[in-house]
Formats: structure tokens, sequence, C-alpha cells
């Protein structure tokens, strides 16, 4: 059961809409385990600095990861605002949550793209990391390890610019396990994964 919306949920009321979601705040019942729903596997990129990253530098913290791609006309911004969105109001109640950008569009998409696309949308570069490198190893991360579809190549004038991917964010915790899969177009449900990463220790 979700909390009713009247309008869009601001920014700043986000964090407020994680608290009055069922089950949230003191004298509640603590909420079930999330479930273990699988490894997202190993793979080895790059960040929007130059910097390696692979999953074993991850473990120990819990994140959300997306899949975007900087010339996306359609999805990706508003997948990226509304990562800020989680990114701001984690930060303002104190949850340990990284971020992960993964590029479907590596071929476009270097670390000074993604860097100068993450000062565009006022990304926290602190506990957000945009990542690229080889094409088949995001494939690979997207459809094996997250489970997410990816197809298709970068094209110029073509529907969604030749590419399609996932939409959701994915949360992982210190283990590199997925507990929950969260849609970017629901307010609720991101309020959810402020209240589902807060739970992982």
């Amino acid at each position: 059961m979700s909390t009713p919306l009247s309008g869009s949920v601001s920014r700043r009321s986000l964090l407020g809409l994680a608290l009055a979601l069922p089950g949230a705040g003191l004298g509640c019942k603590r909420a079930p385990e999330l479930p273990a729903l699988g490894s997202v596997g190993s793979f080895a990129l790059t960040d929007q600095a130059g910097r390696p990253v692979t999953e074993a530098s991850l473990r120990g913290q819990v994140w959300a990861a997306a899949f975007f791609f900087t010339r996306c006309p359609t999805v990706c911004p508003r997948i990226t605002r509304k990562m800020r969105e989680v990114q701001q109001a984690a930060t303002k109640d104190g949850v340990k949550l990284q971020l992960v950008s993964f590029s479907v569009d590596p071929e476009n998409d270097t670390p000074a793209v993604l860097d100068a696309y993450a000062k565009q949308y006022g990304a926290d570069l602190a506990s957000w990391r945009f990542l690229t490198g080889d094409l088949e190893v995001v494939r690979k991360t997207s459809e094996q390890g997250f489970k997410l579809a990816l197809d298709g190549k970068a094209t110029a004038g073509a529907e969604h610019f030749g590419l399609f991917h996932g939409s959701h964010l994915v949360l992982v915790d210190v283990a590199g396990q997925i507990r929950g899969y969260y849609r970017t177009s629901e307010d609720e449900q991101l309020a959810q994964l402020l209240r589902d990463a807060a739970s992982l220790k």
C-alpha cells in the first residue's frame, strides 16, 4: 500500500515521504528483511575521474545503480534528476548511500564527458560515480548482473538514440547482493529506496 500523492513530490519532500510510508518512524515494527535477489557479478570499469572501479571496490558500501547515457533524449535526464534527489535526501537524513551510474554509450561517454555531465546535473561526486568502459562489460553487467535489458547501438536520429535500457534504480548491499528494484517514475518507490538503504547495515 502506497501513500496517496497530490501532484508531484518536491525534492525537499522526498525524505518526508519516505518517513510517512507505512512502517516508518519511531515505535513501528521492524520492516521485514529485504530478500537477496542475486549478485551483481564482476565488472571492471572507469569513473569520471579516470579511476578504475570494480564490484570489489564497492564492497562494504550500500549503493544504488542505474543505467543511462549522456546523449539520451528521453528517460535518462529523468533518471539522473531523480538520483540527484535521492542523493540530496540521503545526505540530509544521514543515510550512507553511494550512487553509481553506468553509461551504455561508452564510445561517446568518456571520463571527461561524464565529468561534465555530472557537474551539469549538480551531482556530489563524493558519493556518486559515473562509469564507462568496454560496452560488452557494461552489457554483461546490465543483463547478467542486474537482470536489466540492454539492446541496440547508439545511432543519431534513431528512436531513443538507438539504445534501449532499464530505467530502474537498483539497491545493492555491502556484499554486492541486489536487494531491490525501484521505478524512477514513482516518487513513492524512491522514498522506499531510501528507507531500504537505511535498513541495510
